[in-house]
């Protein structure tokens, strides 16, 4: 008789509300305990409490690399400059403005999610703001133990950083 043992392998998954559940604090957690990397794609990037915890990975030889949206970058709580100033590799897309009709319109970089060591993702509604925890209800995901999905996030981010500057 031949034995076949199927293991499934599922994905963890963690959900936290910025109202009740602190994704700030969950997101600062992971980025303090990367032992690799640290990948952020952000819209918009203005939490002092994130970026000085990815200024302290990327202190501590953790290969951190951010893109945020262009139109964000320069905003007046943007932490672009903080970030850039204090050693983190940090771009913006090269978007091209594409004329439709008589409008005039240039992509935006909307995404929210950050890959840890290339083996787990965050994503969902949360913007790296202090909005985003102290004003505005939103969501941070966890996914763990799912390559597939970590990979597809990978790649998304890759793309994103060769059209970046």
């Amino acid at each position: 008789m031949l034995l076949f043992v199927l293991i499934y392998i599922s994905a963890r998954v963690e959900v936290f509300f910025s109202a009740t559940d602190g994704c700030r604090e969950q997101i600062i957690k992971h980025i303090n305990s990367a032992k690799d990397s640290v990948y952020i794609a952000a819209y918009s990037f203005t939490s002092r409490e994130i970026s000085e915890a990815v200024i302290r990975a990327s202190e501590r030889g953790i290969d951190v690399k951010v893109i945020t949206d262009p139109s964000q970058s320069e905003e007046k709580f943007s932490k672009f400059t903080f970030l850039k100033k204090n050693g983190v590799n940090i771009r913006v897309p090269a978007y091209e403005t594409e004329r439709r009709g008589k409008r005039f319109l240039t992509p935006k970089m909307h995404h929210k999610f950050i890959i840890f060591d290339k083996k787990f993702v965050m994503t969902g509604s949360y913007n790296l703001t202090a909005s985003a925890e102290d004003l505005n209800d939103e969501n941070c995901v966890f996914i763990y133990d799912d390559p597939n999905t970590t990979q597809r996030f990978l790649q998304e981010f890759q793309r994103l950083w060769k059209i970046s500057r």
